[in-house]
């Protein structure tokens, strides 16, 4: 059996109107398909920052437990994650996931 493939999204200031599938008035035809056709994550906790947002996604963890709760990353800063963390693509790639990131980091 193959595996099914996984894609997130994450979008910054998205409002629950901005797309077609929540009932919005905005046109986003093939955003609906993939909610229609995929399964639908309606109960989240996002920051209003970047940068700890994407902490809690990628370990599963709050912000306040990643070291992220304050500030975002800017370019050339020195600190991150820490290396001990457990983020998705390493569980994933346990799986045989091939992963793959696009987007931004701040």
């Amino acid at each position: 059996k193959r595996q099914p493939n996984i894609i997130y999204i994450l979008s910054d200031d998205l409002g629950h109107a901005d797309v077609g599938f929540t009932g919005g008035r905005i046109k986003t035809p093939n955003l609906d398909k993939l909610a229609k056709e995929g399964v639908l994550l309606k109960q989240h906790y996002v920051q209003p920052i970047c940068s700890p947002t994407r902490s809690a996604l990628m370990s599963g963890r709050y912000p306040i437990h990643t070291g992220f709760q304050h500030s975002v990353i800017h370019p050339g800063e020195p600190w991150g994650l820490h290396l001990d963390e457990t983020i998705i693509p390493q569980v994933l790639k346990e799986y045989n996931y091939s992963t793959h990131a696009v987007g931004k980091w701040h």
